[in-house]
């Protein structure tokens, strides 16, 4: 299996997505001129170094960035939460369904890029033949360009763009990885098919991911308030099973095991992120970035 252009559907959101307006200071009373010392102001002290060092780039290739003025999740959508083992919560299941917003035109959203927005995607990732590659420990090979401006950015703030790359996209793959042992997992399996059986007079799904199958089957003959409604009823059997067979708990603590195991057989990768993010860190604050 191949992801060809992983940075555009991951990095575009850490970078592209703040190349208006940047990061805010990460508040966590750190001295000026000093990394900070929470993760989360370190990480959004690297987005905002990345961003900058990206928008520069652009200007040197005169191709301009411009806000959508979205929030990224659309008018009415519903407020992001995170399932990854069947909804848990039949009151939010009620009010979202299935947090998937009903198409009414999907014809208009099928259009094609424009160029301006082709021209941007190919300054920020590059062009032609992918040099970067990497294999991830659910055995997706990564690739990527050398040539775009978020790699030049990355390889001035990391120092080394292919370490960048390989630790990057391996780090943040631990966690599907945890995910997939999860779910091959004879323990998950057993309570997945407890589920099955309890929403089974509601619609016939071996999984959840199922269930979401089979209401956009049956939601395509059917008008937008109808098709909510069904999104609705599923999202709520959903809900009310994975509460009932102990589904997501299930998945939660196998997830913590799988987890830990490969925080321990990735050691060396983690460690050699860690140390080019602080090769990034100290860049940032160094350049005022």
């Amino acid at each position: 299996m191949r992801a060809s252009r992983f940075v555009s559907a991951v990095a575009l959101s850490v970078c592209a997505a703040t190349l208006v307006g940047g990061c805010a200071d990460g508040g966590d009373g750190s001295a000026p001129g000093s990394v900070p010392r929470s993760v989360r102001a370190q990480d959004d002290l690297l987005k905002s170094a990345e961003s900058t060092l990206v928008r520069r780039c652009l200007t040197e290739r005169q191709v301009t960035a411009r806000a959508d003025g979205g929030d990224g999740q659309g008018r009415g959508a519903a407020p992001r939460r995170e399932f990854p083992y069947g909804i848990d919560d039949p009151g939010w299941a009620a009010r979202h369904g299935f947090g998937i917003p009903v198409e009414r035109s999907s014809r208009q959203q099928e259009a094609g890029a424009s160029k301006e927005q082709q021209r941007l995607s190919d300054a920020l990732f590059g062009t032609g033949r992918r040099e970067l590659s990497t294999r991830t420990a659910t055995g997706l090979v990564v690739q990527a360009n050398s040539d775009g401006c978020l790699a030049e950015a990355q390889r001035v703030l990391y120092g080394d763009l292919d370490r960048w790359f390989r630790t990057e996209v391996t780090v943040n793959n631990l966690a599907a990885a945890a995910h997939r042992r999860v779910t091959q997992d004879p323990v998950h399996r057993a309570a997945l098919a407890r589920w099955s059986r309890c929403v089974a007079p509601v619609q016939q799904a071996d999984s959840p991911g199922e269930l979401r199958s089979a209401w956009q089957r049956r939601a395509r003959g059917l008008t937008p308030r109808e098709a909510t409604a069904l999104q609705q009823r599923f999202a709520v059997a959903e809900a009310r099973c994975v509460r009932r067979t102990d589904l997501a708990r299930t998945g939660a603590r196998l997830e913590k095991r799988y987890a830990a195991e490969l925080r321990a057989e990735y050691a060396d990768v983690i460690a050699e992120h860690r140390r080019l993010r602080d090769h990034g860190l100290r860049y940032a604050v160094r350049h005022d970035l």
